[in-house]
């Protein structure tokens, strides 16, 4: 009898929202490194950024495999329920979601912050978020489980893992929008993931820690002295002291692949941590 695995990672189709840049790139890489036949690649980035993206993921592809991109917004239900459909029909199903699409939205106090502009935020951050399970949920509990699994494995329909954030358990002053976005994310991300483990599809969230993110460029740019220069020169710097060291977003890419993964069958609802030790850490630097 062979030891050795019976079965790939990642054989299946992967969607990926944010997937243009960022952490949403690196995850739509980890997915066709590990074999995905698939990766759908949605976000509302112009078309130069899309092409991008698309050449950047293309070239891990198994000989076989094919990227899409599609335009839209996760905060349209017709943007998303046209991408999954179009998901569908090139590749005859949707196994794994990534939902990375966010924003940073305004970093001041409470009392200074407009209120569209918090809005915003909360519109993008979870809306987007339950949105965009709404939509890959009916699909995935539309269709079979994956046909390659391991012997013992309880079948897979489907898998989405959620952005959160370390302000997922923990805050900041100065970030009311954003900590309130993502302690949503980890609260809907648990009451999907009970709805739908009895189905055949596990929901979990994950939670990076401080990575230099094209959302974070524009507060690394305030000037010091305003309030938003929080993230800014050697506060981020404490940060990255606390965290342990610089992260790479491959390093998150990979964690959400492989919590797709059917190997991961037995985690269900969960937040997984990415930052170093960041948020046991009780030293500031």
């Amino acid at each position: 009898m062979s030891h050795h695995r019976s079965a790939p990672i990642l054989p299946g189709v992967a969607f990926i929202t944010g997937g243009a840049r960022g952490l949403g790139l690196a995850i739509a890489q980890s997915f066709a490194k590990e074999g995905a036949r698939g990766i759908v690649l949605f976000d509302i980035q112009p078309p130069n950024t899309m092409t991008a993206a698309h050449a950047s993921v293309s070239q891990f592809l198994i000989p076989d495999g094919k990227c899409l991109t599609i335009h839209g917004d996760v905060t349209k239900e017709e943007d998303l329920e046209r991408a999954v459909a179009e998901t569908v029909k090139e590749f005859g199903r949707l196994d794994y979601a990534a939902n990375f699409a966010g924003v940073i939205g305004p970093l001041s106090a409470t009392w200074d912050t407009n209120l569209e502009d918090w809005r915003k935020v909360i519109e993008v951050n979870t809306f987007g978020v339950w949105l965009s399970m709404k939509v890959q949920l009916k699909q995935m509990l539309s269709q079979s489980s994956l046909s390659d699994l391991e012997p013992g494995r309880v079948e897979q329909r489907g898998s989405i893992v959620n952005c959160a954030s370390v302000n997922s358990i923990q805050g900041g002053a100065g970030t009311t929008g954003y900590t309130a976005s993502k302690h949503a994310v980890l609260g809907l991300t648990k009451a999907a993931a009970l709805e739908a483990r009895s189905q055949g599809v596990r929901v979990n969230c994950v939670s990076p820690g401080f990575l230099l993110t094209k959302l974070l460029e524009p507060a690394m740019k305030v000037a010091e002295g305003q309030t938003s220069a929080a993230l800014a020169g050697d506060a981020w710097e404490g940060y990255e002291r606390r965290q342990g060291r610089k992260a790479s977003f491959e390093e998150v890419g990979d964690v959400v692949a492989l919590l797709c993964s059917p190997r991961m069958s037995l985690v269900v609802g969960h937040n997984l941590v990415i930052d170093g030790g960041f948020t046991i850490n009780e030293n500031p630097t």
